[in-house]
Order: structure tokens, then sequence, then C-alpha cells
């Protein structure tokens, strides 16, 4: 069995804005010689979520506005009541990222390799969205990809 871990780091352009990793996934995959196995894809931030869906920006952005309505701006989120997980050098109002990420719940995706290739259906893409403002150093993804 072939098995191959990479990271990339992806720099979203804005709050909710969604950064497109098809083509790291495919590039993933080859990279590690795998014909049948399996791509996990994972985000190791509490703020950032991983979307399987097509990319078309009527619905990227009908996606923004339910996203927006479900977790509005204007409600007092967090860090009148939060007591754990506070860091000295800076903590921010962000428990309106984190309340989005938790209903989207989506850190990682299985995605089966077949032939050499992802399995994704013929208009999906793997995407990732930023739920935060967007970080100087980026948002890691890692990319594991196992099997024969």
């Amino acid at each position: 069995m072939r098995s191959r871990t990479e990271t990339v780091v992806v720099r979203p352009p804005e709050r909710n804005g969604f950064v497109d990793l098809t083509e790291e996934l495919f590039r993933a995959v080859k990279d590690a010689g795998v014909t049948d196995g399996c791509a996990v894809v994972f985000c190791a931030h509490t703020t950032a979520a991983l979307l399987i869906n097509e990319w078309e920006d009527g619905a990227l952005e009908d996606f923004r506005a339910r996203l927006e309505a479900l977790v509005p701006a204007e409600v007092a989120y967090d860090l009148t009541r939060r007591t754990q997980n506070l860091e000295d050098t800076h903590e921010r109002p962000n428990g309106r990222s984190h309340v989005g990420q938790m209903l989207l719940g989506q850190t990682s995706h299985a995605i089966p390799v077949v032939q050499g290739e992802p399995m994704l259906g013929r208009w999906q893409r793997l995407m990732l969205l930023e739920l935060d403002e967007p970080k100087a150093a980026g948002r890691n993804v890692v990319f594991h990809v196992f099997g024969e």
C-alpha cells in the first residue's frame, strides 16, 4: 500500500471567500501514485470549512446570503461569556466564525480514488470557505492519499 501526506497553504481573499482546491486534490493523488484508494482532505482550523459542490457564482452567492441569515454579523457572540481557549496576545470577537463552522461541520472529506483520479461528480469541486478574516499565514489543508 502506498501512502502520501502533504500540506498546502491557501490564502482566501476575504471573509466568506471560497478557494477552489480541486486541482490540488488531483495533484496530490497523482503525486501519491495511487490508482485505487482514498484521498482524505482535512483542514485543521475551527473557522474554515471544506465543501464539495458546484463552483457556480450564483450558487456561491446564494450560499453566502443563507449563511449570513443563519449567522448574522450584528448578533453578539462569545467574548462576553467565553472563559476557555483565550490567548493573551490577541483575542478578537470571532464567535460568529466558530458558529458558522459548527453549523457546516465540514473539516474533512474522504474521496474515493479510482483509476488514478478522485471520484468527484461532473460538476463537483473541492472548496475551502473562509469564515473568519483572512490570515497572513494562510490556512493549512492536508491531503492524505493512500491505496494501491
